[in-house]
C-alpha cells in the first residue's frame, strides 16, 4: 500500500506537522521510526469536531533534529511544548503512541496547565530486567552500526507473524516509513526510548486530568498489565486492552481505538466544564 505524504506546516523551531479540522485542539505524537501519517485512521474522526495536529517527532519525517546531540525526553517534550505555546496557544488533549506516549505523558505531567487530557497508546511501564537489556542492546546497535536492520525486526514485533488483508496494508506502510526514516533521528529517539521506563508513580498519582491507557493483548513489551498499573495510579485513569492486536493498535484496529478515543475526548470536555 502506498500512502501519499500529507502536506506539512513547519514551526519556527523546526517541527513539521499536519493540521486538520477545526475546534478545540488535539495533538498526536507517533512512535520511533514513524511519522505523522501513523495516525491516518484517527485524524478523519477526530478532526470532525476538533483541530487535529499530527506532529513529526524531532528528527523524524520532515521535522529537524534537535540541535543538542545529548537531548533526552525532556528536551523532546520542551520542543513540542514551545510549539504548542506559539502555534496553538490553548490547552490541548495530548495523544501519543509508543515513544510518543512517553512524550504525551511527560507533557501532561510537566505542562499540566496547558493539557486537558492524555491518551497513552502502547506505553511502557517498569520493564522487566530482560526487556530492559533487550531494548538497550537494540539501541546500542542502532547508534554504533548504521547498517543494522531497523526494519524487519520491528515489523515482526509490531504485527502478526503473517499479516493479511488490512493488517498487511498497515504493516507495508510502516515498513515504508521505517525504510525512509532519517537514520540519526531514528537512532537518537530509540536510545531515549530505551532509557525511559515510564513516569514516576508520584507523577501519575498527581495527574488530575482524564487519562486513558490503551494497548494490544499481544504486545509483550507494552503489556496490558503496564497500562492497568498506570491507569490505577491516575485519579481519573482508565485502561483498555484490544484483543487480537499487537503494538500498532491505532493502525490495525482503528474501529476499537477510535471508539475509545472518541469517548475519552468527551470525558475531557466534561472534566473541563466541571472545573470551570
Amino acid at each position: 500500500m502506498i500512502l501519499k505524504t500529507r502536506q506539512r506546516y513547519k514551526s519556527d523551531n523546526g517541527l513539521a506537522y499536519i493540521k486538520s479540522g477545526s475546534g478545540s485542539p488535539i495533538v498526536l505524537i507517533h512512535g520511533v521510526g514513524l511519522r505523522a501519517e501513523a495516525w491516518l485512521n484517527q485524524v478523519p474522526l477526530l478532526s470532525q469536531q476538533h483541530t487535529v495536529y499530527a506532529v513529526d517527532m524531532p528528527g523524524h519525517g520532515e521535522s529537524d533534529l534537535l540541535a543538542n546531540r545529548d537531548a533526552g525526553l525532556d528536551e523532546y517534550v520542551d520542543a513540542i511544548a514551545t510549539w504548542i505555546k506559539n502555534e496553538i496557544n490553548a490547552p490541548v488533549i495530548m495523544m501519543g503512541h509508543s515513544m510518543g506516549s512517553m512524550i504525551a505523558l511527560n507533557f501532561a505531567i510537566r505542562y499540566s496547565h496547558i493539557c486537558s487530557g492524555v491518551a497513552a497508546l502502547n506505553s511502557v511501564y517498569r520493564r522487566t530486567f530482560q526487556a530492559k537489556q533487550a531494548v538497550q542492546q537494540r539501541a546500542l546497535e542502532m547508534v554504533s552500526n548504521t547498517a543494522v536492520d531497523n526494519v524487519t525486526t520491528p515489523i515482526l514485533r509490531w504485527f502478526s507473524k503473517h499479516p493479511r488483508g488490512f493488517e498487511k496494508q498497515m504493516a507495508d506502510l510502516c515498513e515504508q516509513w521505517l525504510l525512509a526514516a532519517p537514520a540519526t533521528g531514528y537512532a537518537r529517539a530509540y536510545q531515549i526510548f530505551s532509557q525511559n521506563d515510564g513516569p514516576e508513580d508520584d507523577a501519575l498519582k498527581g495527574l488530575e486530568m482524564p487519562a486513558i491507557f490503551i494497548t494490544g493483548d499481544g504486545d509483550a513489551n507494552s503489556s496490558g498489565h503496564m497500562s492497568q498499573c498506570m491507569a490505577e495510579l491516575c485519579p481519573n485513569g482508565r485502561y483498555a486492552v484490544i484483543e487480537n492486536s499487537r503494538h500498532m493498535v491505532q493502525m490495525t484496529h482503528p474501529d476499537e481505538v477510535n471508539q475509545l478515543l472518541a469517548e475519552f475526548v468527551q470525558q475531557c470536555g466534561t472534566h473541563i466544564r466541571s472545573q470551570a
